[in-house]
């Protein structure tokens, strides 16, 4: 089935995201505020548990972004890589693509008037894991994400809402890094562990 609005296959996600910045917790970006050091630097994986494109299955992949941005994120002039799980073949990857890069309808094509350039598209391998609280991420040599879940009063997880990449009824898990660093080329090489972490379970697609 096609959807004529996008000219692009129906697709749907479900799975868990994580992402960590440079912005102590929470991101103030989320209430239209300047990042911390005037600029944004973040990194933001989906894990896909159950997915489609199309006819093409893209359960168990994965696929993310980073981004670099001055002033406040949500006014544009990002500059993006993306990122793709080494597992996909060339139709998951070209599927992932299209999704991740607003090209084929949903969240992310309205998130991409805000890209000024994506510099790259990468491939990598993919590995993510939880357990009690503490999530792990790694993209290859590339990216490493290391978040445990912030508490509040009560002992209860901090969570925040709306936020952009999720539906508007669900909320996002804050967190805090013990490791977030990015090695790519110049421009995107960071250390912000010690810094805000999101986390959650996420369902979307451009239906």
């Amino acid at each position: 089935m096609t959807n004529d609005k996008q000219g692009s296959p129906d697709w749907n996600l479900k799975g868990e995201f994580i992402e960590a910045c440079n912005c102590s917790v929470p991101c103030q970006c989320l209430w239209y505020e300047p990042a911390d050091d005037g600029g944004c630097t973040f990194a933001g994986f989906w894990n896909i548990e159950e997915g489609t494109y199309g006819d093409v299955s893209v359960d168990g992949l994965g696929a993310g972004m980073l981004v670099l941005d001055e002033g406040i994120l949500f006014e544009g002039g990002w500059h993006v890589v993306l990122v793709i799980d080494e597992a996909a073949d060339e139709g998951q990857a070209d599927a992932l693509e299209q999704i991740f890069s607003g090209q084929a309808g949903g969240v992310f094509e309205a998130a991409a008037p805000l890209i000024e350039t994506v510099e790259d598209s990468v491939v990598v391998p993919f590995s993510y894991s939880t357990e009690n609280g503490h999530l792990s991420f790694s993209a290859g040599d590339i990216v490493t994400i290391e978040t445990a879940k912030a508490v509040g009063f009560g002992e209860t997880q901090g969570s925040v809402s709306p936020h952009p990449f999720i539906q508007p009824e669900e909320t996002a898990n804050t967190g805090k890094t013990t490791e977030a660093t990015v090695d790519f080329d110049d421009d995107f090489s960071w250390d912000v562990g010690g810094n805000n972490s999101y986390f959650g379970e996420f369902e979307m697609a451009n239906t």
